[in-house]
């Protein structure tokens, strides 16, 4: 049996852990903030380039149109994005109407953009219903494209990687978004943290993907949840339908 000092020692070290964890939070929501400033600039600079070019005469051409227009709609999501950071600090959250098949096949173009070492195309299966709620667009595609985005890069781990992106609804009519790969099954250990800022597989990244994530969902009244097998993960996002 541990001693009364030794008792002491063991909570002293464990709130001493949770102290560093939040000095870690502070400091990771200063640089964002610092970051989010830095690089509205440099976006409004683009997005003013982009103006340009969709006026002048080489839009003629197709090819230079479609890819154009690929990246003007990921630089306006990327302004989104980052005006949508602000879900930890207030309620960022835009009372509209939402289609939701469409965030999802405009989400997906823009992840197959991403920079990876693989072109990983997304398949979409989209519902043909009308899939429609209330909420904010910009926080529902940064859900969907960081789960994309982690999606691909466990599927990338297999011989033959697949991202599928589907939607349908429920005969409540919830609306279901799905997110599906293949690639290794999520551990019990790993389960146990990814939702906790700070925490990440990855060793160059921040660990705050799954937690903006679910705090996007959160926010518009929905609910995230994920099944995980040796050869399938698939994370729900389940959303009111309007």
């Amino acid at each position: 049996m541990p001693s009364d000092t030794e008792k002491l020692q063991l909570e002293i070290e464990r709130l001493r852990g949770i102290i560093n964890k939040n000095q870690r939070l502070w400091l990771t929501g200063s640089m964002m903030g610092n970051l989010i400033h830095d690089l509205n600039n440099p976006l409004t600079s683009i997005n003013g380039n982009i103006e340009l070019l969709l006026i002048s005469s080489i839009m003629a051409d197709p090819k230079i149109k479609k890819r154009v227009d690929t990246v003007n709609l990921a630089v306006k999501r990327l302004a989104n994005k980052l005006r949508d950071m602000q879900l930890f600090t207030k309620d960022g959250r835009a009372d509209i109407l939402v289609d939701v098949n469409e965030i999802c096949q405009e989400t997906a173009h823009v992840a197959e953009y991403l920079p990876k070492p693989i072109k990983l195309p997304i398949t979409l299966s989209l519902s043909n219903k009308t899939l429609t709620c209330t909420g904010n667009p910009n926080q529902l595609a940064l859900a969907i494209l960081m789960l994309l985005d982690n999606a691909s890069d466990s599927a990338l781990t297999d011989v033959n990687p697949k991202v599928t992106l589907s939607t349908d609804a429920t005969e409540t009519n919830e609306i279901l978004i799905k997110i599906t790969n293949n690639g290794p099954m999520i551990t019990p250990e790993v389960a146990a943290q990814m939702f906790e800022p700070a925490f990440s597989t990855k060793p160059d990244a921040l660990g705050l993907g799954l937690t903006l994530v679910r705090e996007a969902v959160l926010a518009n009244s929905g609910k995230l949840t994920y099944t995980t097998t040796p050869e399938e993960t698939e994370f729900l996002i389940t959303l009111p339908s309007n």
